[in-house]
C-alpha cells in the first residue's frame, strides 16, 4: 500500500508555483530571454524584474521604475523615429502582466500570484501634430527597419 501511495504522488502532476516570464523586441516574435521565476509577491513587478533579469544574465539598463535598454537598444534620441514633419514614434520597453498592459509603473504594480505571466516589449508610442496618440504599440506590428535591418 505504501509503494501505492508512493506511484502515486511520483506519477501525479506536479503543480509549479513560478511565473512564466519573457522578453520580446521589436522584430522577432522569439522571446530574446524566457523562463520561470518564483517571486516574492509582496515586492513591486519592478523590484522582481531586477532580480529576475539579474538571476538571468539579462543584458538590461534599468531600475524598478523601469526598463531602459534591453541587449543595448538605444535610448533617447536614438530611439525616436522621425515618420514625417508631423509624425513620429518614441521607442522604449513596456511591460503586460497576464496580458494586460497596467497603466502604472513596474514599482507600483504587484504580481496576485505565483501563476502570473510577465512580458516586457519593445514599443513605441505614437506622437501626431504634437498630440500622444498611443503608448506601448508592440514594435513587433510594425517591425521598425531602424532596429530590425535587414
Amino acid at each position: 500500500m505504501k509503494n501505492m501511495i508512493a506511484l502515486l504522488f511520483v506519477l501525479a502532476p506536479m503543480t509549479s508555483y513560478a511565473i512564466t516570464w519573457k522578453v520580446v523586441g521589436s522584430c522577432s516574435e522569439t522571446p530574446l530571454y524566457q523562463g520561470t521565476a518564483t517571486v516574492d509577491l509582496k515586492k513591486s513587478v519592478g523590484d522582481n524584474t531586477i532580480q529576475i533579469f539579474d538571476a538571468n544574465n539579462v543584458n538590461y539598463m534599468g531600475v524598478a521604475e523601469g526598463i531602459s535598454s534591453v541587449n543595448d537598444s538605444p535610448v533617447g534620441l536614438d530611439a525616436v523615429e522621425v515618420v514625417s514633419d508631423t509624425l513620429m514614434r518614441a521607442y522604449g520597453w513596456c511591460y503586460s502582466v497576464n496580458g494586460e498592459i497596467p497603466l502604472a509603473m513596474p514599482h507600483k504594480v504587484k504580481f496576485n500570484s505565483q501563476n502570473d505571466e510577465l512580458i516586457w516589449f519593445h514599443a513605441y508610442s505614437t506622437n501626431d501634430k504634437n498630440q500622444w496618440v498611443d503608448m506601448c504599440v508592440p514594435g513587433l506590428n510594425i517591425k521598425p527597419e531602424m532596429f530590425c535591418k535587414k
